[in-house]
């Protein structure tokens, strides 16, 4: 599933309260920044305190979503780093798991505001993607009824609080705003 939305700091601010208020879905880093361990966000306010939710890129932000109902485990992957190529840092963590619901926030960069998204695996794609049959049996552990219903919710959810459609995408009250003070919007 990929589904496509358009959100502001105060958009993606109204998710996160819906997500950690009115769901069992953790929150977690994407990739660590350098030297450091992958976060677990228990709060909307720690993601607000971490990250600017306005300013980037495509993509600005990158996180994972799991839940216990899901059966599978994170997994907290260390990354070896070349510190002459990463300011002298010599590790980084990735978070990773075949049934992980992907979560990317766009930001607004050079007067456009970038779409974000939500995506997951279904078990189809999982099992075709697996290389050996270690990673066939770690496909199979996951609950993939409840990994496919999950971002359903929370998609349904946002299309609530979208208050127009532009190019196919729910448009926030933030984003629309933003957009009729002249930023353009970008799929």
């Amino acid at each position: 599933m990929n589904y496509n939305f358009l959100a502001t700091g105060i958009d993606k601010i109204q998710v996160f309260e819906f997500i950690f208020e009115h769901t069992d879905l953790q929150v977690f880093d994407l990739s660590s920044e350098f030297g450091q361990e992958a976060c677990w966000y228990k709060k909307a306010s720690e993601i607000a305190a971490k990250f600017d939710l306005e300013n980037g890129g495509q993509f600005a932000i990158t996180l994972q979503l799991w839940s216990p109902r899901f059966g599978g485990a994170v997994a907290f992957r260390r990354i070896n780093l070349n510190p002459e190529r990463c300011g002298g840092h010599t590790f980084r963590y990735a978070t990773g798991g075949w049934g992980l619901i992907q979560l990317y926030l766009g930001g607004c960069q050079r007067n456009n505001l970038h779409h974000s998204n939500i995506g997951h695996f279904n078990e189809r794609g999982a099992l075709g993607r697996a290389d050996d049959d270690k990673e066939l049996a770690e496909v199979k552990r996951w609950n993939w009824k409840e990994i496919v219903s999950t971002p359903g919710r929370l998609r349904r959810q946002i299309s609530k609080m979208a208050v127009r459609k532009f190019d196919g995408m729910d448009v926030l009250p933030g984003a629309d705003a933003l957009s009729k003070s002249g930023v353009a919007l970008r799929y």
